[in-house]
């Protein structure tokens, strides 16, 4: 089953990968369970899109006045949500002051919720 990690961090200036997301990402890689991940650009560079009367609303930023923001995410491949979590507890990001937030996708083959 795949989950979505969101990693949540203060907004803050971007410092850049650090060497232990590296070293995460490596090790997630080589045994197949990551699928995917990318870093986010900052608060400052996001749109939120809404239709209103069947026209666009474009406005900037996430969330307003939020501490927080989404930093990166990541997509895993874990045969269930006890071993998701546990890749999740690895992650850099669930240490110093950051949190990890793990998503369940709903199953592909339309048997509903698992």
């Amino acid at each position: 089953m795949r989950y979505l990690f969101l990693v949540h961090e203060p907004d803050v200036p971007d410092r850049g990968p650090t060497p232990d997301i590296e070293d995460w990402v490596r090790r997630h890689d080589a045994d197949g369970s990551r699928v995917l991940g990318e870093r986010l650009r900052p608060a400052a560079d996001v749109r939120r899109v809404q239709v209103t009367d069947g026209r666009p609303v474009v406005t900037d930023g996430p969330f307003a006045e939020s501490k927080e923001v989404i930093g990166g995410f990541d997509v895993v491949e874990a045969p269930d949500l006890a071993t998701a979590l546990a890749i999740a507890a690895e992650h850099p990001g669930a240490w110093g002051g950051s949190t990890v937030e793990v998503h369940p996708f709903w199953p592909t083959d339309g048997a509903g919720p698992a």
